[in-house]
């Protein structure tokens, strides 16, 4: 049997509470993933205090709506773990065949840029509750947040294709992002090896000695010529990785770029 297809919402909030619960005044919802700083000890007190006051009054809000919130916990401050915490949680509801909308309008400016493009690359519907005034005291603060919304207008935007590697490609920028430093070919070679990437089933560097030493160099040769020609070269043009020579290694490592496809890619793990 089918499963129904449920809708869920992303928010990442910051201090704001109408931008996160009045659109759901006219739309329904099954689940909203709500994003939030909490117990982060590098940042002021006040303002912790501050966010777990919004946190508390969207969830209840929420729930009595009948929504089921689930918490999260991610440095908003942070643009590569938001766009990492809102990809995997894109593709996770996606795998069940969930509608995902994400709200980019309840957050800080660096915030939204994130939340929207991990929405984007995994197409996901985005949208912007607009205000229509701004807190001038701190009671329409403490009840609103920083904005008051009383029209309930939401503009949705349009989608743009985003072209991001292919699914090894981004295992190979995964494991570079995960080691946190340069690696060699031949340890991009054994990450192909191990996730049974076609071409690659062989591990060249394990070929007995006695079997001849040229069944080997031929197996490395023609192993090294795929991985170049078909995933290293590539990332290499998109300006996702860079080569350093050290002794006798070619030494790769992930520009900025590629830790930005690999935060986006939805598999890089915590």
């Amino acid at each position: 049997m089918q499963s129904i297809q449920e809708v869920v919402h992303i928010i990442p909030l910051g201090h704001e509470y109408d931008r996160a619960v009045k659109p759901f005044e006219e739309r329904k919802a099954d689940r909203v993933h709500l994003l939030s700083v909490a117990d982060i000890t590098k940042y002021p007190e006040e303002m912790l205090e501050r966010q777990a006051h919004f946190t508390k009054k969207v969830t209840l809000q929420l729930e009595g709506m009948g929504i089921r919130v689930v918490p999260h916990s991610v440095d908003l401050f942070n643009i590569l773990e938001v766009m990492n915490a809102i990809s995997k949680i894109i593709t996770d509801e996606k795998t069940h065949g969930n509608h995902v909308l994400v709200n980019m309008s309840a957050c800080g400016r660096l915030t939204s840029v994130g939340a929207t493009l991990a929405a984007m690359a995994h197409d996901a519907t985005v949208y912007y509750m607009s205000a229509d005034d701004y807190s001038m005291n701190e009671d329409d603060f403490l009840n609103h947040g920083l904005s008051i919304c009383e029209r309930k207008k939401i503009i949705r935007f349009e989608n743009f294709q985003f072209v991001l590697p292919d699914k090894i490609s981004t295992a190979i920028l995964v494991e570079l992002c995960t080691q946190g430093r340069g690696i060699t070919t031949k340890d991009i070679r054994n990450v192909l090896h191990v996730q049974g990437v076609p071409g690659f089933e062989k591990d060249a560097d394990s070929i007995p000695k006695a079997s001849t030493d040229e069944n080997q160099r031929l197996e490395k040769t023609k192993q090294l010529i795929k991985m170049e020609k078909r995933y290293l070269e590539p990332l290499e043009r998109s300006g996702y990785i860079r080569r350093e020579r050290s002794g006798r290694n070619n030494i790769i490592s992930i520009t900025e770029s590629g830790k930005y496809v690999a935060h986006i890619s939805g598999a890089l793990k915590n």
